[in-house]
């Protein structure tokens, strides 16, 4: 702000007139003339070292305030003619020019006042204060040092002599900060806590203290002291209210029962805990009954649910809600009905038991089954089946429609039919459906042939497609699992062991089932076999693995006998030994006991060793037990086999209805020894009526 601003500046923030024209330029030097005049009358010497801060008047002698202001009114004519320096502060921080004053006027002083009203009207220093409050004429009675001076003659203050500035002006980094070389500066706030720290001053003293030039330090700290208190006092508040609310919360809200006057879906559950708020909801669920209706027609009823629901964490929610909800719950008991879904955790038995029970449900009819669209692996163009919409009923659907509506309350529940009739899931033109046809055309239509026993079988693609699997980059993963499963399906058809053949023996036609003998698949080894055959991912004709074969040829089923063989005729008593189709051996025999219940098995067999001498052991029907040596053995099945009976005088005719044997085949000694000559392990032995 320029000089001839203030005037204006003044009158804006309400400066009397007065105050204009007493600090005018031409009465500031009148005054300093009469104060220079008064000086250097003044009988007390002008002390360099002297205090000039003045105590309020109520703490000094009237004779000691005297002498310091003559001391201090000396100083100032000497410094009158000096021009003085404009710094940010008021003129109240320039000690050169202000004269001291005590609490209450005394004529003393005007010499004093005039001579800085002179020194301030050479440069005036305004501010953005009021006039009201910036007397450069006053003195300014503090107990503080006056940290501003900034003149041409030294300081008289307590304070170092850093603070003042000489004839080359020299400031603290304080001051310097402070100091603006003739530029007027002002300042934004006053700062009114300065008055305070002086209690012992007059009004007038007060007002000069508040002045710009030592407001701004003190002005500060004070904003600093109010800050701290009052986030102090925040603190606390915080503080108290934390404490409170945690309390609240612990006490009241964060209990472990039920509000009085607490509900959950209708049901009371004051004073429960949560364990016993969903033994109370349970109970009181199981005991509803859900009815069935059909055009507002009864078709059924489910009562007695006997469920088990999944309420644990809603019930915990109701008891424990967020802090304001259970704050708000605490003061308005209107607040404290819940309700909450009634989810079972699964179907119980009496639930099902009842489901399947109901008429509609038991008796369902319908004259389409629902099926999705699927690709016909059947066929080696691989049509895609359309889906078919049928009206069977989705037993699934409807139980979980029920489940519910116990959930929600809904204890009458609607039935229409269509509603729950099974839909296809996959239909004709689905992408995946699309995806499925074009593996199959790439993938399962390999051959491969099984052969064996006189038998052959080509894998077909629904059973390739089970055992095998490709990766998007074509490597082919076979299902072990799959494969053994496969292969026991389609043992039987390579296995001869107990068919039923038709032969055309030495005894004639005959038609025979049963026995041990014939060609039987490895498990095993055929699906381990096979395995590596899928994973090659090509067509293949491959030979069965057998862990028995017949004594003929394995590749026919007819043939498997071959032509080596030991026919027995029960009805003729007579064995035959065939090699290379003649025979070698013909003899009668007497075979096992009818009447006792011995007979010999019948059926196709493989001899299963011979051995010679032998002793044959076992029990007769009276449960003595019997031990009998025999020169040739041949057993073909369970301790049956042909022998030699020395003891015997006859063979043939009717003799084993009444005194057969034990089940074997007794035969003249020469034709046993004859018929071990030729036998092999192995061989078949056919035993027919």
């Amino acid at each position: 702000m320029g000089k001839h601003d203030a005037p204006n500046r003044f009158k804006k923030f309400g400066i009397k007139k007065r105050y204009i024209d007493k600090h005018s330029k031409a009465a500031v030097r009148e005054k300093n003339a009469v104060a220079s005049d008064a000086l250097k009358k003044g009988g007390e010497e002008n002390r360099p070292d002297a205090d000039t801060r003045m105590l309020p008047v109520s703490d000094l002698t009237a004779e000691k305030a005297a002498a310091e202001t003559v001391a201090t009114e000396k100083l100032l004519a000497e410094t009158a003619d000096a021009e003085p320096v404009a710094t940010e502060e008021p003129a109240e921080g320039t000690a050169a020019a202000e004269a001291v004053v005590t609490a209450e006027p005394v004529e003393e002083t005007a010499a004093a006042e005039e001579a800085a009203a002179e020194t301030v009207a050479e440069e005036p220093v305004m501010t953005e204060e009021p006039v009201e409050e910036t007397v450069a004429a006053e003195a300014v009675v503090t107990e503080e040092p006056v940290e501003e001076t900034v003149a041409a003659e030294p300081a008289t203050t307590e304070e170092p002599a850093e603070e003042a500035a000489a004839a080359e002006p020299a400031t603290t980094e304080e001051a310097a900060e402070e100091t603006a070389a003739a530029e007027p500066a002002t300042t934004e706030e006053p700062v009114e806590e300065t008055a305070a720290a002086e209690p012992a001053m007059t009004e007038e003293a007060a007002e000069v203290s508040r002045a710009p030039g030592t407001a701004g330090l003190r002005s500060g700290r004070a904003q600093k002291r109010r800050a701290g208190r009052i986030l102090l006092v925040l603190v606390i508040i915080l503080a108290v209210l934390g404490a409170g609310g945690f309390a609240l919360n612990q006490v009241v809200l964060n209990a472990d029962t039920f509000q009085s006057g607490s509900s959950i879906n209708g049901i009371d559950v004051s004073g429960l805990t949560q364990a016993e708020a969903v033994e109370k909801l349970t109970d009181e669920w199981n005991k509803k009954t859900l009815t069935i209706t059909e055009k507002d027609k009864k078709i059924g009823a489910i009562r007695n649910f006997d469920l088990e629901y999944d309420i644990n964490q809603q019930v915990k929610e109701c008891l424990h809600p967020s802090f304001f909800r259970k704050l708000l719950r605490t003061v308005r008991p209107s607040k404290r009905s819940y309700t909450i879904a009634m989810t079972a955790k699964e179907s119980s038995r009496s639930f099902n038991r009842q489901f399947r029970g109901l008429s509609f449900v038991k008796n369902n009819k319908y004259t389409t089954k629902t099926r999705n669209a699927y690709v016909d692996l059947t066929s080696s163009d691989f049509k895609i089946v359309k889906e078919v919409y049928g009206d069977n009923l989705d037993k699934s659907k409807l139980k979980k429609a029920l489940l519910s509506a116990i959930a929600r309350n809904k204890m009458r529940f609607s039935y229409t039919a269509a509603d729950y009739y099974e839909k296809p899931t996959v239909l004709s033109d689905s992408e995946t459906l699309k995806e499925r046809q074009a593996y199959a055309e790439k993938y399962l239509t390999k051959k491969i042939t099984i052969t064996g026993a006189g038998k052959k079988y080509t894998i077909k693609p629904a059973q390739l497609d089970k055992m095998i699997s490709v990766s998007k980059s074509g490597e082919i993963t076979v299902d072990e699992k799959s494969v053994k499963t496969f292969v026991k399906s389609v043992a039987d058809r390579f296995t001869t062991v107990g068919m039923t053949r038709h032969l055309k023996l030495k005894g004639g036609k005959v038609t025979i089932s049963g026995g041990n003998y014939g060609n039987t698949l490895n498990i095993t080894k055929e699906t381990t076999r096979l395995s590596r055959v899928l994973a090659e991912g090509k067509d293949a004709t491959t030979e069965a693995v057998f862990s028995m074969t017949g004594y003929g040829s394995s590749s026919s089923v007819t043939d498997d006998i071959g032509d080596f063989y030991v026919e027995v005729s029960i009805s003729k008593q007579h064995v035959w030994c065939v090699k290379d189709g003649k025979t070698v051996v013909s003899a009668d025999v007497v075979t096992g006991n009818v009447k006792e219940g011995n007979g010999t098995p019948e059926g196709v067999f493989s001899l299963m060793y011979k051995q010679s001498p032998s002793t044959l052991e076992g029990r007769n029907n009276d449960g003595s037990s019997y031990k009998t040596p025999v020169k040739y053995w041949m057993p073909f099945y369970a301790g049956c086999g042909f022998h030699d009976a020395k003891w015997r005088d006859s063979f043939g005719g009717s003799i084993y209805l009444r005194n057969g044997s034990h089940g074997c085949v007794n035969m003249p000694p020469a034709k046993a020894a004859r018929l071990y000559s030729y036998v092999e392990a192995g061989m078949p032995v056919i035993v027919h009526p």
